[in-house]
Formats: structure tokens, sequence, C-alpha cells
């Protein structure tokens, strides 16, 4: 079970302000294939190392995602339901290979 997280809005650091795109999706799919072969590898062989593999690749997806968040343009609600998403998924590591 991969689980992809998505926003409207993504950011670039560029001169220390962030600057925001539509890109975030290009950006960041090095991480979500991780994410998404780890889970396909676990769910054909659910060893602990397997397991151990994919938690790490979720989380580094996670924490990828993560500046994303300061886009200046993602703000009120967006953000609040942005970092909220991000937090679930952070929380749903623990139980991910249950």
């Amino acid at each position: 079970m991969a689980v992809c997280l998505a926003a409207a809005f993504s950011c670039k650091d560029e001169d220390e302000e962030p600057t925001c795109s539509t890109a975030w999706g290009t950006e960041l799919q090095d991480e979500l294939n991780a994410v998404i072969t780890a889970g396909n590898t676990w769910a054909n062989d659910q060893s602990e190392a397997n397991c151990l593999a994919y938690k790490t690749k979720y989380q580094a997806y996670i924490d990828a995602l993560r500046p994303y968040g300061n886009c200046s343009a993602l703000t009120g609600q967006s953000r609040v339901d942005f970092e909220a998403a991000l937090d679930d998924a952070e929380e749903s590591i623990v139980t991910l290979c249950d």
C-alpha cells in the first residue's frame, strides 16, 4: 500500500524565498517511485527487512515533501491540511506492515 500525498502547490528554494510551481510531482518522482517499489517488494515478500525498507523509503518521501509546505502560496486551511496530511502519513509508518 503506497500512499501518495498530493498538494496543490509546490516550492523550490530560490534565493532563500520559496517560489511555487506545479512541478512537485516531477520533482519528487524518484522518491515516490522508491516508495512504490519498496511497497511492491514488501507485498511480494513480507519479510522484516522488506518492511523496514518500505518504511524507510516512505519516511524519505515524507521528508522530501515537508519543505514544500513553506510555499508562500500555500496558506490558511491549505497549509494546515498539507501539514496534517504529512503528519498522518508519518504516524501511519508505525503500523505500515501490520
